[in-house]
């Protein structure tokens, strides 16, 4: 009888090891789904702000191309010439208040 009591406790222990064993996995395994979870809404957060950036860099792209489209025209030139150097056509008067 005293062989059939050591085998039970040897299965005993066996079960239990791998009871904890399996246990230990399960933790490991909900712990790293919960950081995975984290990371996954930080990298969410951070692509949202990626998107934004990206569309503020297109409208700020569109408006330095119809910029740049403006700067080609007559009606630029035109705008410089009068706004920064003072420049008149010849058969226009000039009207400037008194100061």
């Amino acid at each position: 009888m005293g062989r059939s009591n050591t085998g039970r406790k040897q299965s005993k222990i066996s079960t239990a090891i791998i009871l904890i064993t399996l246990l230990l996995l399960v933790v490991v395994v909900l712990v790293k789904s919960i950081q995975l979870r984290e990371k996954k809404a930080e990298l969410q957060v951070q692509a949202a702000e990626i998107t934004a950036q990206i569309e503020d860099a297109q409208n700020e792209h569109k408006k330095l191309e119809e910029k740049e489209d403006y700067m080609k025209t007559k009606k630029y030139v035109e705008d410089v010439a009068r706004n920064q150097l003072g420049l008149v056509y010849p058969d226009e008067i000039v009207i400037r208040p008194e100061e």
